[in-house]
């Protein structure tokens, strides 16, 4: 009888640790996709030589991202652009609100190795 008011009871502490842990997972998977995301975005942006809205608007569609700054807004060729992508994660049990998951880079406009 003691046993199963035990498990029972354990059972308290191990969903909400498993639920961490399965939590954390997926925030580094997250966080890990969207770093390889924002490399891809920096060397697209360094091939290409431009960012105007139709070419950001296009990337974010494609990549399902947000572009939070470009600085400088117009750059041109040789000029280093410092970017900032963000997605929207809901946790869980880490927290009640989303978290915001942010990449920041910096590349060469027609520097692309």
């Amino acid at each position: 009888m003691s046993y199963n008011l035990s498990m029972i009871i354990s059972m308290f502490f191990v969903v909400p640790f498993v639920l961490l842990g399965g939590d954390l997972y997926s925030l580094q998977a997250q966080y890990s996709s969207i770093d390889n995301i924002a490399i891809t975005i920096g060397y697209l942006i360094a091939k290409n030589e431009r960012v105007d809205n139709d070419f950001l608007t296009l990337l974010e569609n494609k990549y399902n991202v947000y572009f939070d700054s470009i600085t400088p807004s117009s750059p041109s060729p040789g000029e280093a652009v410092e970017f900032t992508i963000y997605r929207m994660y809901s946790p869980l049990i880490v927290s009640t609100n989303q978290i915001k998951i942010v990449a920041k880079r910096n590349t060469v406009m027609g520097y692309y190795g």
